[in-house]
């Protein structure tokens, strides 16, 4: 990998930014949703580069993480990371 991994996260936190301002998502339920197109997407595009098995690996990981280490109820902050 020619980027660290903190490198990586930082570019993507910016891009995640930068993508919800130009879809114009504002409200809670529009950021979920246009997310989750990002999300799904992104899987497609591991799918193809790494096969469906790992593709599913990694999205479950994620969410198995999201599920296990983040608030149940939506915070308010504004602040992802």
């Amino acid at each position: 990998m020619s980027v660290t991994p903190a490198q990586a996260e930082e570019q993507a936190k910016k891009a995640v930014a930068d993508y919800l301002q130009a879809c114009g998502a504002t409200d809670p339920v529009m950021v979920g949703n246009v997310l989750m197109k990002l999300l799904s997407v992104a899987g497609v595009h591991i799918a193809v580069a790494e096969g469906s098995t790992k593709a599913f690996e990694r999205l479950y990981g994620t969410a198995w993480f999201v599920r296990n280490n983040l608030p149940a109820e939506p915070v308010k902050t504004g602040n992802t990371q």
